[in-house]
């Protein structure tokens, strides 16, 4: 409430004296110097207005409650409701303001929530009790997005690097715009090779990644054939390159002699008798 000392000086003890109700905090309000004239004169005070365009202005402090406190509250109303395990608030319009009285607890409460599972749009109240009465209140309609974790980097790495788990974190993002070729798995980024530089933050593409090289082009290898109990071995070079388990064609450096053979390990692969395809170099 607005008292006489609020107004007017020296009014002793009439100070306490409410005579009108306070702007909402953070707001103000005009009074003009007829209903001022008017306050004094029921209430006894000596006061006249100086000229005929006297006024006052009446400014209640306040405390703005931030737009995350209010997510918060509504994401916590709105999940307890059956909203998705992942979702972002899509508020209509401008949302007001909240603004709450200096000193009081900025506890929210969150009321008359109505929420349509269908369309996934609500409306609620958002309001700040104190001592039982509630001392600011906004009302909040809107929508649920549902969103999913995506994967990033948490940091820049160069082409080739190895991606570990420590250097993964995750953004959230609308369900509707992960494209099919984003990698949404974590799993199936640790331990894979980058095919270019990728910046930290920065979405990953399957044709991003590849397995960590086992054997390059042009390099000497183990060539290794198993039959029955017997096992034989002679060096070989890589014509391709490629990664554990794929199939590469491998020279036989003794005889010139091309083979296809599975790597099995670095710089070493395997020959079988039934599969590789024995070619003239």
């Amino acid at each position: 409430m607005v008292t006489l000392g609020d107004l007017f000086d020296n009014v002793g003890d009439k100070a306490s004296i409410a005579v009108m109700r306070a702007p909402a905090p953070g707001q103000r309000t005009g009074v003009d110097g007829d209903w001022l004239a008017h306050v004094a004169l029921i209430n006894g005070v000596s006061w006249h207005p100086r000229g005929l365009f006297e006024e006052a202005t009446i400014e209640r402090a306040g405390v703005p409650v931030s737009r995350e406190q209010v997510m918060a509250a509504l994401t916590t109303a709105l999940t307890n409701r059956g909203a998705p395990a992942e979702f972002q608030i899509e508020t209509d319009g401008r949302q007001q303001q909240l603004v709450i009285p200096v000193g009081a607890n900025p506890e929210l409460l969150v009321r008359d929530l109505y929420y349509n599972r269908t369309d996934q749009h609500f409306t609620a109240t958002v309001a700040v009790p104190q001592d039982g009465v509630e001392v600011a209140r906004m009302m909040v309609s809107g929508k649920l997005v549902s969103t999913v974790q995506m994967p990033v980097l948490n940091r820049a790495l160069a082409r080739g690097d190895v991606i570990a788990a420590a250097d993964i974190a995750y953004v959230k993002m609308r369900e509707t715009e992960v494209r099919a070729n984003l990698v949404t798995d974590p799993g199936q980024l640790v331990g894979m090779t980058t095919k270019q530089g990728l910046r930290a933050g920065q979405l990953i593409q399957a044709s991003d990644l590849q397995k960590p090289l086992a054997v390059v082009r042009g390099a000497l290898v183990t060539m290794v054939l198993s039959h029955g109990g017997m096992q034989l071995s002679a060096q070989g070079r890589a014509i391709d390159q490629g990664s554990l388990g794929e199939v590469i064609r491998v020279s036989n450096t003794h005889s010139n002699l091309t083979v296809e053979a599975t790597i099995d390990g670095t710089n070493h692969v395997r020959v079988s008798l039934g599969g590789p395809v024995a070619l003239a170099n």
